[in-house]
């Protein structure tokens, strides 16, 4: 574990509209609990704006507050309330992520491997198996992503950028300014990018009613809702889980 004292770390939420009150309550759950373990936090947020110019303004509230590290909290992701002091084990690296997986199209684990550079890079879906090591990827989401400041700063600036790729006779392909991060730290600093397995993020999934006619349909759905929430043989890691 790193020496606390070093580092100054600013969580920091990027939302486009409001908080769910159950991601609320565990965001503050888990600033409560690093706060008592001794971690020296800043807060660094912004509503609205797209992702990539809301991040670098982000940055630059990071900068200014002279923070080592900042982790992105992402404004409808559960944490685990050790989360923290597990991605810092890998503090001197430039990113460590969670796991985080989609809350649709299949729900497949938000990390890629990337081939190639330049415009004729390719993406390939990784799934990673949950067995609590640290796995360097090609790229991952930043919904739950610690970023090392000193690394970050230096890149030229906007440090986060969406960006239009594809080579020539290929339909080009939009690709998000946390994909994009990944690819600069790795091509232009030859950084590595890593996600700890350990760290098991819940994403904010869709609400639903209940209706006399289906009340007692839903009663035991939520048996299985309750499945769907635990570690399977062999897998290993932490989550938070807000029915508790």
């Amino acid at each position: 574990m790193p020496e606390k004292k070093k580092y100054r770390i600013a969580l920091c939420t990027h939302g486009f509209n409001f908080i769910d009150f159950s991601v609320h309550y565990n965001h503050m759950l888990c600033m409560m609990k690093w706060t008592q373990e001794g971690y020296d936090l800043a807060l660094a947020g912004r509503k609205g704006l797209d992702s990539a110019r809301a991040r670098n303004e982000i940055a630059d509230k990071v900068i200014e507050a002279e923070c080592t590290h900042m982790l992105f909290m992402d404004a409808d992701h559960y944490f685990p309330s050790n989360a923290l002091p597990l991605l810092m084990e890998s503090a001197e690296q430039a990113i460590v992520s969670g796991l985080v997986c989609k809350k649709g199209e299949g729900f497949p684990q938000v990390v890629w491997m990337v081939q190639g550079s330049g415009a004729g890079r390719k993406y390939v879906p990784w799934r990673l198996p949950l067995d609590g090591t640290t796995v360097e990827v090609g790229a991952c989401a930043f919904g739950c992503t610690l970023v090392n400041v000193e690394k970050l700063m230096k890149l030229d600036k906007p440090y986060f950028r969406d960006v239009c790729e594809g080579a020539e006779g290929i339909e080009p392909n939009n690709v998000r300014s946390d994909i994009v991060i990944c690819n600069r730290f790795r091509e232009e600093l030859k950084e590595r990018v890593f996600v700890d397995t350990r760290v098991l993020v819940g994403h904010e999934g869709y609400a639903t009613i209940v209706y006399p006619q289906n009340a007692e349909l839903m009663f035991h759905l939520m048996d299985t809702i309750v499945e769907t929430r635990l570690l399977r043989e062999n897998q290993q890691g932490f989550w938070y889980d807000p029915l508790c």
